[in-house]
């Protein structure tokens, strides 16, 4: 059974074996292993040769996070909508609404190549010409799309061409504080004498590559540096904080329940120019990803 149509359980059960063992999965060659995949509302695509059931001159690409699956982006209370879906009223010609599935647990800038080369092949095969690209990822996601177009730019890819509007939605930009808590807590276990505090450190340690990368904002390879924001494109950040109270100690604390508000608009990175910031106090990291007042300044920036 093709993995679009299994049952709801499983996918979201794959999605979070993904997200915690998928570079082990895949060094096996285990068929538990996600590969990526372009989806147009909710099936599959083939990059090479497309069949979408709306073909727009305006592509959205929305990007899940870590352990999560494409439906993060539904909006409770509507009829399926998603941020790509809103934008196809607003925007004139309409949009395709697509959304990406992908292995969580794969080092990022390992994604970004891989994510880099379908988009070429996608926009090339595209049944009309592709006018206008906007990517949109929330949480990981968001870093992939930064090593997309990384990798895109490095490699003179035409897809860059197209490419109007990355949205970062809720992204560890410097990094995770949870990801980073669960390694610090793993090495200060591994160091202590007793052998069953030294197992559960590395039971704390198993976590992978693309968590590792994750509690680092890291996008490219460690051998590189971390590149700038992809000239000639509009960016955007989204932020949530846990507390309605922007003054609420949990903000500073935690921001919004993973991500620090610094680190999701990036303010240890030099040289950054955002086309657009905003912050939703009250608004978690996972309802980031599907908020109707998300949605209204997505509207706003891009239509």
């Amino acid at each position: 059974m093709p993995s679009g149509q299994l049952p709801a359980w499983q996918r979201h059960t794959s999605a979070i074996v993904s997200g915690f063992f998928g570079d082990w999965l895949e060094s096996r060659k285990n068929p538990l292993a996600v590969s990526m995949q372009v989806l147009d509302n909710g099936d599959l695509l083939d990059a090479n040769a497309p069949q979408p059931t709306r073909p727009c001159a305006t592509l959205c690409l929305s990007i899940h996070g870590l352990m999560e699956l494409e439906s993060v982006w539904h909006i409770p209370g509507s009829d399926g909508d998603t941020y790509g879906s809103r934008l196809s009223d607003r925007i004139h010609g309409g949009v395709s609404n697509l959304t990406l599935r992908y292995n969580t647990g794969r080092p990022i800038y390992r994604n970004g190549e891989d994510l880099a080369d379908l988009l070429e092949r996608l926009v090339a095969s595209w049944p009309v010409p592709v006018t206008r690209l906007i990517l949109m990822g929330h949480s990981m996601g968001g870093l992939l799309v930064r090593s997309a177009c990384h990798v895109g730019q490095d490699r003179g890819q035409a897809w860059v061409n197209a490419l109007t509007d990355c949205v970062y939605v809720g992204s560890p930009h410097d990094g995770s504080w949870l990801a980073r808590g669960a390694h610090a807590v793993a090495e200060l276990m591994s160091d202590m004498p007793r052998d069953y505090l030294r197992v559960i450190g590395e039971v704390v340690d198993l976590r992978s590559e693309g968590i590792r990368n994750l509690s680092r904002g890291e996008i490219v390879a460690e051998s590189e540096s971390s590149p700038p924001l992809l000239p000639g494109v509009k960016h955007f950040a989204v932020c949530g904080l846990l507390a309605r109270a922007r003054q609420n100690p949990l903000n500073a604390l935690f921001g919004d329940a993973l991500v620090h508000e610094s680190s999701a608009r990036g303010e240890q990175k030099s040289g950054w120019c955002l086309a657009g910031m905003a912050t939703f106090p009250g608004v978690d990291h996972l309802t980031l990803a599907h908020h109707a007042g998300v949605a209204k300044q997505l509207e706003e920036w891009l239509a």
